[in-house]
């Protein structure tokens, strides 16, 4: 149960991350296919051995799928700027709950 909710959590600041870096790339994704192409990039990831290859693809697919932009340089802008959010994200939360305790 805790491997199901830290996945769902997972899921939902990817989305969020790449919410965001669709504001910041003027590439529009709606939230909620936002969170849908990372839950299924996430369980993509789970496949031993080249589970990492195959999310990225399945990322990429559903980027193009939802938001029907050119692959270079909108889809590829838009996921470096979401792992950017993604790591500063981490890192004020991190330092947030660092402060906390």
């Amino acid at each position: 149960m805790e491997t199901l909710l830290i996945f769902a959590i997972n899921a939902l600041l990817t989305g969020g991350a790449l919410w965001v870096a669709g504001r910041i790339t003027v590439t529009p994704i709606a939230g909620n296919a936002a969170v849908l192409t990372a839950l299924g990039a996430a369980l993509a990831g789970l496949v031993p051995g080249f589970g990492w290859a195959l999310s990225f693809v399945v990322l990429c697919i559903l980027l193009k799928q939802f938001t029907r932009a050119e692959v270079w340089p909108d889809l590829v802008l838009l996921v470096v700027v979401s792992w950017g959010v993604t790591v500063l994200g981490s890192l004020l939360l991190g330092n947030l709950i660092a402060g906390i305790f």
